[in-house]
């Protein structure tokens, strides 16, 4: 039988992380992005030369979402599809001279989130419940 903590638990961290998506997702449209797109651009910048299946896996985007969103972001001018120098079927992700100044400020505002969100909580009280995600994460990947 679940206690009430437990019962409790799940209900709160999917209302937090739609409450955390929902004011990134504010300031990414405060700057003509969406979302996806500044959390594609984040990842290209993170690791340029990447491959779209690379960033779909690592955001845990369906490659044709990934697609269209990467799409967006090459018609707006901020990523660069070039063809793999190994196989040219492969198209790897570069960001743009303009994507860099866009990466910033998608950078600077999740600073600031992340600063209004952790306000009030220590080190040692984020560093507790990170270690208890890691293992809620561990249960969830050893399951069929």
């Amino acid at each position: 039988m679940t206690s009430p903590v437990q019962r409790e638990f799940l209900p709160e961290i999917f209302g937090m992380v739609r409450a955390i998506r929902k004011r990134f997702n504010a300031r990414a449209v405060a700057i003509g992005m969406t979302y996806a797109r500044a959390q594609a651009l984040m990842g290209v910048a993170v690791r340029e030369g990447l491959t779209q299946a690379e960033l779909a896996e690592r955001l845990d985007i369906r490659t044709p979402s990934m697609n269209r969103t990467l799409d967006h972001l090459e018609e707006q001018g901020l990523i660069e599809r070039r063809a793999c120098a190994q196989d040219k079927r492969i198209r790897q992700l570069y960001l743009t001279p303009m994507a860099r100044a866009q990466a910033e400020d998608v950078v600077g505002f999740t600073e600031d989130l992340r600063r209004e969100v952790y306000r009030g909580i220590s080190e040692d009280e984020l560093a507790q419940t990170l270690s208890v995600i890691r293992r809620i994460q561990k249960n969830l990947d050893g399951m069929a």
